[in-house]
């Protein structure tokens, strides 16, 4: 099953635990928006009612992957150690064992190496 999967990360990019998952159909920029309310969840009272309600810049806001100077809307990143991923992945799995522990596995639906590739490669076509 595709979709998309927002995942904290520690230092080092070590993966910490599973924070939501989003149908693949969602918008873009509405994962984005959700992403960013995830990660202000930790927030103080005062930042919140600074960002949300006066409007004031977020320490940490939460931005499209830039892959050769190109936006991509399939990765998302928010914060600074930790930080929230979201990501659209395929096959998403979920598993229960005997004592009721689930685990998740999936398959990355592009790697950061593949969509800059995607990328070099159209910039190449468009100069011809």
């Amino acid at each position: 099953m595709a979709s998309y999967l927002g995942m904290v990360r520690g230092s080092c990019g070590t993966q910490k635990k599973i924070v939501e998952i989003l149908s693949p159909r969602t918008a873009p920029q509405r994962v984005r928006e959700i992403v960013e309310l995830l990660y202000d969840r930790e927030s103080s009272l005062t930042e919140t009612v600074a960002w949300r309600l006066l409007k004031q810049a977020q320490t940490h806001p939460a931005e499209f992957l830039i892959i050769e100077g190109m936006r991509c809307t399939g990765q998302i990143i928010c914060g600074h150690n930790p930080w929230l991923f979201a990501r659209l992945v395929d096959n998403l799995i979920i598993n229960t064992n005997a004592d009721g522990n689930e685990t998740a596995s999936w398959t990355d639906r592009y790697s950061v190496d593949e969509i800059a590739e995607k990328v070099r490669r159209m910039q190449g076509s468009d100069r011809r």
